[in-house]
């Protein structure tokens, strides 16, 4: 099921007087039964956390001017702004974290612990994180989940305003260490009116509310320029606290920076140690493309850490890799598209335009969704970790013959390679996986023993009956416990002459569930 589809049925159309091109709009019809509006606390120039003082009014968040006004038959609008959650106390303007919502749910039934654990083993594959995770260690957290879950999807589904299965979904995290990777440059402070921090400082706090929802450890933030490092951030007053030691200035040395304080010190150096504990994603949020260095040092510096971690006991699936965009700066957006159809990297990121503009595109899906900034921050952080959040080819379905036009065909090129001209990402089904099944879908929805059509030590599905591209983007090549699908390659783990999996000794085998 694609990102469009898990929302589109949770949405009611939205109002005539919700035109993508009126100022003010927050950004999207809200979920079914939802009854409040934006919380105020997210507003632009209401959110005292981002700094010590307490900003200035903003212009609110406004839709992307190309965007056309979603169909549909006249309806409410939302309620005045100070409108509470349903359901909970925590009451108008609550920043995300703070308690409130539905009230705690017991434990999870046999069902939803059968459908937590086999959510989480689809990643696990999708991502060839197996080494991290081995039955015994994805059996406790499945268990601790049992205890929590129920009650903090609820609280998901309250706070961000998203569906059940978007809620369920952000549970994958829990497998991640997630490191936010933030441009401190001048112009997010002083362009657009202050309004691109704002957008950077609320884009963290989501982050680090929804990463924190199902593992306590908080998420780390790295910035560019300045040597500030937070770790364990949880809430918005860790990222108002963290903020408001930052002075934003300076350039963009998006690459050289990456690389220095993020990818050697917390990716490479523990992989080459042992020291990993979970795999890591990290998610970069700029708004420009680099400045002061080659342009080439982004791709350089992604190249460089996926073949070190190739060659670590972990593999090429210690870590992801997730690019965002905040502010319209047009050459920061075909920057972020120029990554995702370079040959040597684009099948190993995800990237993610501007609010605005995916908010028009995503219009334009089959089926189309009206964007809220909640859903895109799920976009952003599940984008890398969960193809179903890569929507290229639900946007192309869209362009190709708007709403309700047939989807196109097949992609054409390799398996995992790079977009069509112009569009982010790849697409939302990578080839070598099934789409993710529809929740409550006999035999391979929620609660279902087959789960995603396979389990742990049986073959993965096929890439179309091609081989894995050459490079570090290559894709390994069995399962938990499987033969390798290529004779002539080496499956998981295994040599093949140049060092890579877990050289130089020769890997176990993967344990089978």
């Amino acid at each position: 099921m694609g990102f469009a589809s898990k929302i589109a049925g949770s949405q009611n159309p939205p109002p005539n007087n919700m035109s993508a091109n009126r100022p003010g709009v927050y950004g999207g019809a809200p979920p079914t039964g939802y009854a409040g509006g934006p919380p105020a606390a997210l507003q632009p120039g209401n959110n005292p956390s981002s700094s010590g003082n307490p900003q200035q009014q903003q212009p609110q968040y406004q839709a992307y001017q190309g965007s056309p006004a979603p169909s549909g038959g006249p309806g409410p609008s939302y309620p005045p702004q100070n409108a509470p959650y349903p359901g909970g106390p925590g009451g108008p303007g609550a920043p995300y974290g703070a308690p409130g919502g539905a009230p705690p749910a017991a434990r999870a039934s046999d069902q939803q612990i059968a459908a937590y654990r086999q959510l989480l083993i689809g990643t696990i594959q999708e991502k060839h994180i197996q080494s991290f995770w081995p039955p015994e260690r994805l059996d406790r957290l499945v268990q601790t989940l049992a205890n929590e879950a129920p009650g903090k999807v609820n609280k998901l589904m309250h706070e961000l305003r998203v569906p059940q299965e978007v809620a369920m979904d952000i549970m994958k995290l829990s497998l991640f260490d997630v490191i936010l990777y933030v441009d401190d440059s001048g112009s997010i402070e002083f362009e657009e009116r202050g309004v691109r921090k704002e957008q950077l400082v609320q884009i963290i706090e989501i982050v680090a509310a929804a990463a924190s929802t199902f593992d306590d450890d908080g998420i780390s933030v790295r910035f560019m320029n300045n040597a500030e490092q937070g770790d364990g951030i949880r809430n918005a007053d860790d990222v108002g606290r963290l903020v408001s030691r930052v002075r934003f200035q300076g350039l963009t040395p998006l690459g050289t920076s990456l690389r220095n304080k993020v990818l050697d010190p917390m990716v490479v150096g523990p992989a080459r140690a042992g020291r990993l504990q979970k795999p890591v994603l990290v998610i970069t949020i700029t708004d420009g493309q680099p400045a002061g260095e080659p342009l080439d040092s982004v791709s350089s510096s992604i190249g460089y850490a996926v073949s070190e971690v190739a060659r670590t006991q972990y593999g090429q699936g210690a870590i992801s890799f997730q690019f965002s965009q905040v502010g319209n700066d047009t050459k920061a957006r075909d920057f972020l598209a120029s990554l995702d159809e370079d040959p040597r990297i684009g099948s190993l990121i995800d990237c993610t335009s501007n609010f605005e503009v995916e908010q028009d595109e995503m219009s334009r899906a089959v089926p189309p969704v009206y964007l809220t900034r909640e859903l895109w921050c799920a976009k952003l952080m599940l984008g890398a970790i969960d193809s179903s959040y890569d929507t290229k080819d639900e946007k192309a379905a869209g362009r190709a013959g708007g709403p309700g036009a047939p989807p196109p065909g097949p992609p054409s090129g390799p398996p995992g390679g790079a977009p069509r001209g112009g569009q982010y990402g790849g697409g939302y089904s990578q080839p070598g996986y099934p789409p993710a099944p529809s929740y409550g879908q006999p035999q391979q929805g929620y609660g279902a023993n087959p789960g995603y059509g396979q389990g742990y030590g049986q073959a993965p599905y096929q890439s179309q009956g091609q081989a894995p591209a050459p490079g570090y983007g290559q894709q390994y090549g069995g399962g938990y416990g499987a033969p390798s699908p290529h004779p002539n390659q080496p499956g998981y783990g295994q040599s093949s002459g140049a060092p890579r999996g877990y050289s130089p000794y020769q890997a176990p085998q993967p344990p089978r569930y």
